[in-house]
């Protein structure tokens, strides 16, 4: 009887697959019970809801209460140019995600470029001109916060395009280089009008829109510190363009979700501890 050996390299490979499934497993019931345990924290905490999301968003955002929008009389966790970043980044990068471009290799045009460098440049003039103000010295025009929303909602956009592509030229092993993050000026445009709902909901004041506002704020900045963490993590292990699937990166997302958490509750915890320490109160 003649016994038939396996090939090594096809043996290898199948242990390869083998353990990519384990990991695969693990991951994603990690990141459902990480998930699971931190929603019901998040529930049973004895504090207002308000208090909250302005402790898990602390460490984020100087949460300055003259530079902040209300909703029902409850100020809300980010002040109005990071709820323009932060929200506005959510909104666009949902609106890539949904039409494919998370693996989006081509380059951006150059008048796409000029126009999303143009969004930070305006944030930063608006942003200059207010701390001008603060420091009691010549300024341009009269901070508001209608345009530190807006001008934070503009570079938002920035932001999801820049991080949708960093993802995608990190992550995958395949990708479309006929493909843009963003595909022209018509579609900019369109990120920019997709932004009206939540600048409505944010210039409403209407306190019923206070919570899903809030936790849509909540969700924003936990998307960018996981997209960051993935990209770093992905880079730090030399596992560039090595994932083929989003079943590959179950484990990748839910380590990079606990690096993400972990950033946000230190940098948290260290602006509470400052704060203790100067005699300083939380919101001002």
């Amino acid at each position: 009887m003649q016994l038939v050996k396996r090939p090594t390299a096809t043996i290898a490979s199948s242990r390869w697959s083998t353990a990519r499934t384990a990991w695969a497993w693990i991951g994603a019931h990690v990141a459902v019970v990480v998930g699971v345990v931190l929603s019901m924290s998040f529930v049973l905490a004895p504090w207002p809801f308000g208090q909250k999301v302005q402790a898990i968003l602390h460490g984020l955002c100087a949460q300055r209460f003259s530079h902040s929008f209300l909703l029902g009389g409850q100020v809300l966790p980010f002040d109005a140019r990071m709820t323009g970043i932060y929200g506005g980044f959510l909104v666009a990068f949902c609106y890539l995600a949904a039409n494919g471009r998370f693996r989006a290799w081509g380059d951006l045009s150059r008048p796409v470029l000029v126009v999303l460098a143009t969004f930070v440049g305006v944030l930063a003039i608006d942003g200059t001109n207010s701390t001008l103000r603060d420091f009691g010295v010549w300024y341009l025009y009269e901070p508001d916060n209608r345009p530190r929303l807006a001008t934070g909602l503009l570079t938002g956009i920035a932001l999801a395009t820049l991080l949708c592509y960093l993802l995608a030229t990190t992550v995958w092993r395949n990708g479309d280089w006929t493909v843009a993050t963003v595909r022209g000026l018509p579609e900019v445009g369109l990120l920019v009008l997709l932004q009206g709902p939540l600048a409505a909901a944010v210039l409403s004041g209407m306190g019923v829109l206070f919570i899903p506002v809030s936790l849509w704020l909540v969700a924003a900045a936990a998307a960018v510190f996981v997209a960051m963490a993935l990209a770093l993590l992905t880079m730090v292990r030399r596992r560039d363009h090595a994932y083929r699937s989003f079943a590959d990166l179950q484990a990748p997302l839910a380590a990079s979700l606990v690096l993400a958490l972990a950033a946000m509750g230190t940098l948290a915890g260290l602006r509470y501890a400052l704060e203790w320490w100067l005699g300083v109160p939380p919101m001002l």
